[in-house]
């Protein structure tokens, strides 16, 4: 999806010197350490500072304008202010009534974290790294897993003697390095902590069927090569397709 940035300037809430728990300068620590690997990126040309300043945001089930903004300090005009000139109708200016649908991608300030963005990135010390999950009351072990491409024994392996049943105490997980939800991906990218992704080109030819026909398109041509060498030995070296080592019976 391609998207047609437009100005964004979103207000930071004021925050206190004296935090009233560790939780609270720890999530302030975590947003200005997303700002400021932001901010150091280098600009390309004289419109790029607002793309490196924006991320993808992915709404998923029980997401609405308010929720979005609420979580990150901002209010639902300025959502709809970064994601001016977006081809969608739905985010025309003048549309008080607009809301998100599940699945459609926003854009945010890459620097607006919520709560949980805090914790996911106090999680991580070294992106090649096991890093430490949060979890959730009430998430299980397949919650955590099955939206991170992270098999049972890949989770065992690294959290020994724990019980990976269903977490209700905000027991802390250690993961494998690079498994991410959609949602984690797009925040720690939005920040700098991970590199964008790359897409191979390839990745659409050798997915389902069209794998099936590349092998076999592999073969045809193997085979074909052989055959037409088998020729070219045949007409310059009157060599025979087979039984080369057995010499020509002799007429009586």
């Amino acid at each position: 999806m391609s998207f047609t940035l437009s100005s964004c300037s979103v207000s930071s809430p004021a925050v206190g010197v004296g935090a009233r728990s560790q939780f609270a300068g720890a999530r302030l620590n975590a947003r200005h350490a997303c700002a400021a690997r932001v901010a150091a990126r280098p600009q390309r040309g004289g419109g790029l500072r607002t793309q490196a300043n924006m991320r993808p945001y992915t709404v998923r089930q029980g997401d609405t304008l308010a929720t979005i903004a609420s979580k990150r300090g901002m209010s639902v005009a300025d959502i709809r202010k970064c994601n001016v000139g977006r081809k969608a109708a739905a985010f025309d200016k003048h549309d008080t009534n607009w809301e998100v649908k599940i699945g459609e991608t926003i854009l945010l300030p890459a620097g607006k974290l919520s709560a949980r963005d805090s914790e996911i990135i106090g999680g991580i010390t070294k992106i090649n790294e096991p890093r430490v999950y949060p979890t959730r009351k009430g998430e299980t072990i397949m919650d955590i897993i099955s939206g991170r491409n992270i098999t049972f024994e890949e989770v065992q392996k690294i959290n020994p003697g724990v019980n990976l049943g269903t977490f209700n105490n905000g027991e802390k997980l250690r993961l494998p390095p690079g498994k991410y939800t959609t949602r984690e991906k797009e925040m720690l990218q939005g920040c700098g902590i991970l590199p964008p992704e790359t897409v191979n080109p390839l990745s659409g030819m050798v997915s389902g069927r069209n794998a099936l026909y590349l092998v076999l398109g592999v073969v045809f041509a193997g085979g074909y090569a052989q055959y037409y060498a088998a020729c070219m030995r045949y007409q310059h070296h009157n060599i025979r397709l087979w039984g080369n080592d057995k010499p020509e019976p002799k007429d009586d």
